[in-house]
């Protein structure tokens, strides 16, 4: 008898974990109303599970982790939109989550991108309004409802970009020199400094000589293959308020859609007594404080290879 005590005890004791994982398995509960889950792209595991946890969709993270684990569907798990309801069982919503989410898609921009690199759908007004960022776009959204969508999210980072600044310029000014930023530099440090530079231009009307203003209006005179090509010398002389050579102050409207760190240099720029700047040969970012060192530079860092 003992032995047979002994051996059920195991048996209990081997079960346990079985009936607990069956347990923790099940639906949350009945409700059949679907609410949507969207999974970024890139999203870690540990982050999908917390998230249906906390959305009321599982019973708890880690008996989903195991059934994926288990499962060998880690590097299945695919980024989109899904509609789930809590009646659904943790290998249930595996599945789906496996196979593919709805038919919504992604539309991704691309910071300095021009409107119709992006796309054709959008006219060239909302230049420089188009937030570079991904989104996640339902299939029956209009023109009307993905550019709402972009708004919202410009809206935000403009007002986070905003807080304690003491820019002295509009907001359609600040996104103005932000384009130009954005097409100058690539660092959060260097698009400060710039940013500062071209201030110290405007304030003393010095013309700011911005080559990514050649290139916009020379591409939007004809329309290229491919966008933002060098400039040449015979560039300089098209005829344009775009034209940062040939007339001083900002342009007349932004040329690019700017990202969050060329906004914020704009509001935020670096105080300095530098009025030029060059990217080198090497990739860096050179300045100047007169013409003469400006020169040295782009003898030194331009022209020699």
């Amino acid at each position: 008898m003992r032995k047979f005590g002994f051996i059920f005890l195991l048996i209990i004791i081997l079960l346990i974990p079985v009936i607990v994982l069956k347990i923790g398995n099940l639906p949350v509960s009945s409700n059949k109303n679907n609410q949507d889950f969207i999974i970024n792209k890139g999203e870690k595991l540990t982050s999908i599970a917390t998230r249906l946890q906390d959305n009321s969709l599982i019973r708890h993270k880690y008996f989903f982790l195991y059934n994926v684990y288990i499962s060998g569907q880690k590097n299945k798990i695919q980024a989109g939109k899904y509609r789930l309801s809590q009646n659904l069982s943790t290998p249930e919503i595996i599945k789906k989550l496996t196979t593919g989410g709805t038919s919504d898609y992604w539309i991704k921009i691309i910071e300095g991108q021009r409107v119709e690199e992006i796309t054709p759908r959008f006219s060239r007004s909302y230049e420089g309004y188009l937030f570079p960022d991904s989104y996640l776009v339902p299939d029956y959204y209009t023109s009307d409802q993905i550019l709402k969508m972009i708004q919202d999210n410009f809206d935000k980072k403009f007002t986070q970009a905003k807080e304690n600044s003491s820019s002295k310029l509009s907001d359609k000014e600040i996104i103005i020199l932000a384009s130009l930023i954005e097409r100058e530099a690539r660092s959060l440090e260097a698009k400060k400094v710039i940013a500062g530079i071209l201030i110290n231009r405007l304030e003393i009307g010095m013309e700011l000589q911005v080559d990514a203003t050649i290139q916009y209006l020379r591409d939007t005179l004809k329309p290229p293959k491919d966008y933002w090509l060098p400039i040449k010398s015979s560039d300089i002389s098209i005829v344009s308020p775009y034209n940062t050579y040939k007339n001083r102050g900002l342009p007349p409207g932004p040329i690019c859609n700017p990202g969050y760190d060329s906004i914020y240099a704009a509001f935020h720029p670096t105080d300095t007594n530098y009025m030029y700047y060059i990217t080198g040969n090497d990739n860096q970012m050179h300045y100047a404080q007169t013409l003469s060192e400006h020169n040295a530079n782009i003898a030194k860092y331009l022209k020699s290879q």
